[in-house]
């Protein structure tokens, strides 16, 4: 499987962009690539990973970092709660698995009423 079929990653604004796994395999497994990605993008910033597919509704399902010339600062990476995170942040992250309800209904972490709140509500 190609490392970018594992991921997707979604800028927001200017300085914020979320990766989102699209398998159980955590994304952050391949900074090398995502960051290859956000060079493309030219970006620096802030990332959010959103881990949910590989961690599920857990405590450690987001991990921010600081990005600098599309380099991420390992140094700086953090499990961060959902309440920490901008709200904007949390809508695109329902959006995001709303609009790709295949990756969630094939997915053998969550719930099944995990994934019906995701896509349905």
């Amino acid at each position: 499987m190609n490392t970018k079929e594992l991921y997707q990653i979604e800028r927001i604004a200017d300085e914020t962009a979320v990766v989102f796994g699209t398998t159980y395999i955590n994304p952050i497994s391949y900074l090398p690539a995502i960051e290859e990605d956000l060079g493309k993008l030219g970006f620096s910033g802030q990332i959010v990973f959103d881990l949910l597919l590989s961690n599920g509704f857990r405590p450690n399902r987001f991990v921010e970092a600081d990005v600098i010339e599309a380099k991420i600062s390992r140094p700086s990476m953090r499990v961060v709660e959902i309440s920490s995170l901008d709200e904007t942040v949390i809508e695109k992250t329902y959006e995001f698995y709303k609009s790709h309800p295949n990756l969630v209904e094939s997915n053998n972490i969550l719930m099944e009423e995990e994934k019906y709140y995701l896509i349905h509500d």
